[in-house]
């Protein structure tokens, strides 16, 4: 029965030391509601100070071009170009979209796109603005005034690049990218800012220069045979309008020449043979040319906006309840662990 005892008495030490607890604890609730007051007040004021900011949407989904070229892509082997097949991973292939709509590269280069067609003002320019990110850079001496839209892209000097890096740095932590469902191929991109105008812009114009990036991947080699194809069918077309006017010339001597000569019509004979052997290969290319135009079509992405926001935008703004009652039991609670441990800490030094 001794261990029973033992228990009794420890269990009777322990609720004797919650109650002492809990006595000194109301003996300090007048300093626990006041400092929970005061948290409370600061975390309204900070629910109300911080700034209202809008979120943007577009929602798009990706249908990738099929080949249908089949066995007739063979036909181009003859001239060394590769019109057939399928088009690959590529660096878009799965997940990959994803994570370039959220690459560095690609929003700096949709901040330096102009704002709208009514100034020389970029994204990035009226970002700073809007985030007081001008403000601080003209009241410090070492930076000034700066102006993104007054240089071309890749021709920033040192202070605009990293303050140009600043901005998409904090850009970023406003941008969401992912996918609607895991199994489904939607892409949902989200931009939250300080300014309506500015969310649905540099939403809209990340999805659109993305969007052209990845079909100029998908379709590149497939573009650059269609390009070769109708130079080589350019030149050759050339050439057997000069040939063809070359033949006609030599047929027009024969006329006039003395019929015993043996050789008179050997250059009319060549240049009716360079005439028949260039239009055959010209007829070639073009075949190929029009077969590469039709699998560079059938292989091109579409792009489909499935879903967009407009005005007015979803607006995004803190609780100022929520901030006063997080405040109130934070600040309570902060005050109660440190006078636990004040009390604690008195009673290990009385020892």
């Amino acid at each position: 029965m001794e261990p029973k005892l033992d228990d009794e008495i420890s269990l009777k030490e322990l609720i004797e030391k919650l109650l002492s607890i809990w006595k000194y604890l109301l003996s300090k609730w007048l300093l626990i509601g006041v400092v929970g007051l005061i948290g409370a007040g600061i975390g309204f004021f900070m629910a109300w100070s911080k700034p209202v900011k809008y979120t943007a949407k577009i929602s798009f989904v990706v249908e990738e071009g099929k080949s249908s070229a089949g066995g007739l892509a063979s036909l181009a082997g003859q001239f060394g170009f590769d019109l057939g097949g399928g088009s690959g991973g590529g660096i878009f292939a799965g997940e990959n979209l994803l994570i370039f709509l959220k690459s560095e590269g690609l929003i700096r280069e949709t901040l330096l796109a102009k704002f709208d067609s009514t100034s020389t003002a970029t994204l990035a320019d009226k970002y700073a603005e809007i985030n007081e990110y001008k403000k601080g850079w003209v009241e410090n001496k070492e930076i000034g005034i700066i102006d993104f839209s007054a240089f071309k892209e890749g021709s920033f000097p040192r202070k605009q690049d990293s303050l140009l890096q600043l901005l998409v740095a904090a850009i970023a932590k406003e941008l969401a990218v992912a996918r609607t469902d895991k199994k489904a191929t939607f892409v949902e991109v989200k931009t939250t800012t300080r300014d309506e105008l500015l969310s649905k812009v540099f939403t809209e114009r990340l999805v659109q220069t993305g969007t052209e990036r990845y079909i100029q991947s998908k379709i590149k080699i497939k573009a650059a045979n269609v390009a070769l194809l109708q130079k080589r069918a350019d030149s050759l077309g050339a050439l057997l309008n000069r040939n063809t006017y070359s033949a006609a010339a030599a047929q027009q001597q024969l006329v006039d020449i003395n019929p015993a000569l043996r050789t008179a019509p050997v250059a009319a004979e060549i240049s009716t043979r360079d005439k028949m052997m260039i239009a055959t290969i010209f007829a070639e290319v073009i075949k190929n040319l029009e077969l590469a135009k039709f699998t560079l079509q059938q292989e091109t992405p579409v792009i489909q906006v499935v879903d967009k926001t407009y005005f007015p935008l979803k607006k995004e703004k803190e609780s100022k309840l929520k901030g006063l009652l997080l405040g109130g039991i934070l600040a309570a609670f902060l005050t109660i662990g440190f006078l636990l441990a004040s009390r604690w800490w008195r009673a290990l030094m009385a020892n």
